[in-house]
């Protein structure tokens, strides 16, 4: 079913996608990549410390023509590669490549497909996350999975935590995946066959989700629940926990800091303690005339 790449072109976004491009690189060669699909160079970034400047720098580096619109990448190349890319392909563009595509999911499927896994994982209560790569079809995240890994969820978890965890995962199993590609032991299970032995549950979180959490309303909470939808929404600079979550969370810690109890270890609490100043910083900093929040950006739907 798969054949090692002779042409391939790369789409992603964010630091993760840099680096299995590089992977990619140092394996098959520069000359193996038709084209790398980015954002503009100078687009802003939402992830204060990634830019998609990076994705253009290896572009520059390695003379590998450098597209910003699917619509510009190149016919007949074998596969296409996906890492954190923001959009869904439609068919017409997964039918240049012969072997279709391939892409990274920084999530456990088919549990969690759609967006902002990481903030749904930790308001469900799971103990285990994971990441997946899988092939492409035009449905979210449903296609075949080649590998996933999974890892245990810490009892103090934020999304911002979870979410650098996924991605170091991520990348030991991107290049497991692509090695396999290449000495011709990938194997495909289908997402399908495990729901129906029962194996797997599929859900789809759609970005709505978040504006719901988002937009939520002070009310009555005990300090656990508060705490758990606090660290569900930490996940800076993208989203920062509402003002009355902050401030809320913030004098439940501050009274734990001078009566500390059987909750967590003490560095714990002084952790989400920073955290929580830091959030009420940031909301401080993008108040502004209007009280309203915006509504998140359905672009960056793929990438979350």
């Amino acid at each position: 079913m798969f054949a090692p790449p002779k042409r391939l072109a790369f789409a992603g976004t964010r630091g993760l996608a840099s680096q299995c491009l590089r992977f990619i690189i140092q394996t098959c060669g520069a000359d193996s990549i038709s084209a790398i699909l980015g954002a503009a160079r100078e687009s802003p970034s939402w992830w204060s410390s990634e830019t998609p400047a990076e994705l253009w720098d290896i572009a520059k580096e390695h003379r590998i023509p450098y597209v910003t619109s699917m619509d510009d990448l190149p016919c007949h190349s074998d596969y296409l590669v996906s890492v954190m890319w923001n959009r869904l392909f439609p068919s017409s563009v997964l039918a240049r490549f012969k072997f279709g595509g391939i892409n990274f999911h920084p999530a456990p499927l088919p549990q969690y497909r759609g967006s902002f896994a990481r903030t749904h994982a930790i308001l469900n209560g799971d103990k285990q996350f994971g990441v997946t790569v899988h092939l492409l079809t035009e449905r979210a995240d449903a296609g075949d999975i080649l590998n996933e890994v999974f890892f245990p969820i810490l009892d103090s978890e934020t999304a911002l935590s979870l979410d650098t965890r996924s991605q170091q995962y991520g990348l030991a199993a991107f290049c497991e995946t692509w090695m396999r590609l290449l000495d011709g032991s990938l194997v495909a299970r289908p997402q399908g066959e495990m729901i129906d032995r029962g194996e797997r549950t599929p859900s789809f979180y759609p970005m709505s989700l978040m504006d719901q959490l988002l937009h939520s309303e002070d009310v009555p909470r005990s300090a656990e629940q508060a705490d758990l939808l606090f660290r569900a929404l930490y996940l800076p600079p993208r989203i920062i926990p509402p003002k009355w979550l902050v401030d809320r969370v913030l004098g439940n810690e501050l009274r734990s800091l001078l009566i500390p109890n059987q909750s967590g270890p003490f560095e714990n609490n002084v952790i989400r303690a920073e955290a929580m100043q830091r959030a009420k910083a940031n909301n401080r900093a993008r108040s502004g005339p209007s009280s309203k929040r915006p509504k998140l950006d359905d672009r960056s739907d793929r990438t979350s």
